[in-house]
């Protein structure tokens, strides 16, 4: 008899549990561990981070998304109208945040959003709470989204650098 895995262990009801267990276990938690582990194990530097958001646009027929509170709740996403970067109001999207590694753009983090979350609204909260998490002292490289005056006092104590807003008086 053969050890390991064989294919006719491999079905549909194994993989629901494994995925259930890996939620349960905690999906963020598990995806920092073991990146944690590849990026000591292959190098790459933790001495800068690189953040930026983008939408999405899809076609096709969505809920209205209204029920913000409920979406939370269940760890859904709102595919609705929002800012659009690729210049298709007429189009519903959702967001993507991506962080990665100044050094070889490892990807470190990653969260889908609701398509009308506010990137200038979300920064400051997200880079405190991977800083919480990951409890990496490096530089934050953002775009001008990062500057706001929330933002500002939610990463006082962090190394950053970001343009300021074209719209700011004092950048004119």
């Amino acid at each position: 008899m053969a050890e390991g895995i064989q294919p006719e262990h491999l079905n549909d009801e194994l993989l629901g549990r494994v995925l259930d267990k890996l939620y349960d276990a905690g999906l963020t938690e598990i995806f920092i561990r073991v990146l944690l582990s590849a990026a000591h194990r292959f190098g790459v530097k933790m001495d800068s981070f690189h953040w930026d958001s983008s939408s999405f646009h899809v076609h096709g027929d969505y809920g209205t998304g209204t029920d913000d509170e409920a979406s939370a709740q269940s760890g859904l996403i709102t595919i609705t109208y929002g800012y659009s970067r690729d210049h298709r109001p007429d189009l519903k999207q959702f967001i993507l945040d991506l962080m990665w590694s100044g050094d070889g753009h490892i990807p470190l983090y990653l969260r889908v959003a609701h398509g009308n979350e506010v990137d200038s609204a979300m920064f400051g909260k997200l880079m405190a709470d991977f800083h919480k998490q990951w409890q990496i002292h490096a530089l934050f490289v953002a775009d001008a989204a990062l500057y706001t005056e929330d933002n500002l006092q939610m990463i006082v104590s962090f190394t950053w650098v970001s343009r300021v807003p074209g719209t700011l008086t004092a950048a004119k």
